[in-house]
């Protein structure tokens, strides 16, 4: 319980003249993520800790973090990763737009908050090891902020996983220069990819050129194409630097990214509602949910096993009793 509490005091080592207790304001916010509720709902501090967030930063938020992150990793005994990284999003049914407030097409509210985060898959285990905000247009260069922070994590990365949305460029020529083994999966498109696929018959291994402008200056990257047919009713199609042997291992290694959206259901369990239009406020919470899961991981581990919603019972009474100074038994 004391990692929630040295989190938010990390969080918020900028911000001054914080009179409420750390521990009471824990209490609610696992209380809320435990009730999928909104903080107004379950206390009067709501306003004061919308005030926190707002005059905190957001690097300290991240190092708050990190710092947990850092503390699980020495416990679980892990030293290289294999990374999986995606962007899930927040709805907002508000009409204010934003570069952190993006508008969507085809869904029943017209905008929605990102988050792009990266996950280790390990020993069948998925630990969350960091979100960042999303501004519009943003993508590569937070991929490439998040890969760095990870560099700093481990004593090696085996393999970094990435959803179609990540087919960049920008991003396949970084991952190139630091010899970063990955696998992104490729949209299915006209012209040189779709006559990829058409010579393929099982397995096509394809050298591909891409092309990109950045500070005036024009660069090609090069990988290497990865066609899968006869395997599901569609192909496919991979952009990778790892040789295999087979369709199904290029799917198979995909595929453990496909951990993530499990991460994903089970933080949805711990997520804290905000009307707020303020990025901040909803990063802020997306951490909190992120910091709940990475603690159950760890305390499953160590400690005991069981289902995350008990754990989050558990860790509500005891921040109650540590408030109100009960001993427990």
């Amino acid at each position: 319980m004391t990692n929630i509490k040295a989190f938010l005091q990390k969080a918020f080592c900028s911000v001054k003249g914080i009179v409420l207790p750390f521990v009471l304001i824990s209490h609610y916010l696992v209380k809320a993520a435990k009730a999928h509720s909104y903080i107004e709902t379950l206390g009067k501090h709501a306003d004061s800790l919308h005030a926190w967030v707002k005059k905190g930063y957001e690097e300290d938020f991240q190092a708050a973090f990190e710092a947990q992150v850092r503390k699980a990793l020495k416990h679980l005994g892990v030293r290289y990763a294999q990374l999986a990284f995606d962007i899930t999003a927040e709805p907002f049914y508000g009409k204010t737009r934003s570069f952190h407030i993006i508008g969507t097409k085809g869904e029943p509210f017209g905008a929605e908050f990102k988050f792009l985060t990266v996950c280790l898959i390990v020993r069948n285990k998925q630990i969350p090891l960091m979100a960042l905000p999303v501004r519009l247009g943003s993508t590569t260069a937070l991929t490439i902020e998040l890969m760095e922070y990870c560099q700093t994590l481990f004593t090696g990365i085996r393999l970094a996983v990435f959803d179609r949305g990540f087919y960049i460029a920008e991003l396949i020529d970084y991952l190139e220069a630091k010899h970063i083994k990955y696998i992104i999966m490729v949209p299915e498109k006209k012209g040189v990819i779709a006559g990829y696929v058409e010579q393929t018959q099982e397995l096509g291994v394809f050298k591909h050129e891409m092309k990109y402008q950045k500070k005036k200056s024009s660069w090609k990257p090069h990988t290497t194409l990865v066609v899968c047919k006869g395997i599901d009713d569609f192909a496919w199609i991979f952009a990778t630097n790892i040789h295999f042997r087979t369709r199904a291992e290029y799917i198979w290694y995909y595929k453990r990214r496909w951990q993530i959206e499990t991460n994903f259901r089970v933080e949805d369990e711990a997520r804290i509602k905000s009307k707020s239009v303020s990025h901040a406020i909803r990063y802020f919470y997306f951490l909190v949910g992120l910091l709940l899961h990475l603690l159950w991981i760890v305390n499953k581990n160590l400690k005991y096993h069981c289902p995350f919603k008990k754990y989050l019972d558990i860790v509500e009474h005891s921040l109650l009793f540590d408030y109100l100074n009960i001993k427990q038994t």
